[in-house]
């Protein structure tokens, strides 16, 4: 495994990969599709960022403005690339690209401990709660952050 990852803008050359990572990071349910990833591409309000390295695909986010608001719609780093904040620096490049916005919102299911503590690491709080947004028994907690950070200056 290589330290050397780079991140840019998302093509349509990514697209394969997009859904592939999706499907192995997150539960059926809860995939995106190719097609949504395709949709993502294609939307003039989102910014869709791939993370890569020697190995191929590391991680992707994908962003959605809306006047002063900044929507985290999703985040995804492969298995061999957990534990390198690399889900962290996805939403500071993310963000750097609407940088001027007020607010980031996000919604994240109540028992992802992993991304509740990244968050909560960028300064992150739960504002909110959507019962069974994820499926019965699968709660979503919202979140905010207000901007500009200080590490996007």
């Amino acid at each position: 495994m290589t330290d050397t990852i780079t991140v840019r803008r998302a093509t349509i050359d990514d697209l394969d990969d997009l859904a592939a990572i999706d499907r192995a990071g997150f539960e059926e349910r809860e995939q995106w599709s190719r097609q949504a990833w395709a949709d993502e591409l294609a939307a003039a309000d989102r910014v869709v960022l791939v993370a890569r390295d020697t190995e191929g695909l590391a991680g992707a986010i994908s962003i959605a403005r809306q006047f002063d608001t900044v929507d985290l719609l999703r985040v995804v780093v492969a298995q061999r690339s957990r534990r390198r904040r690399l889900g962290e620096r996805l939403v500071h490049e993310a963000v750097w690209h609407v940088r001027d916005a007020d607010r980031v919102l996000l919604e994240v299911r109540h028992d992802n401990a992993a991304a509740l503590m990244l968050y909560a690491r960028l300064g992150f709080r739960a504002i909110d709660r959507r019962p069974d947004y994820y499926g019965p028994g699968l709660h979503a907690v919202v979140m905010q952050s207000d901007l500009p950070w200080e590490a996007l200056s």
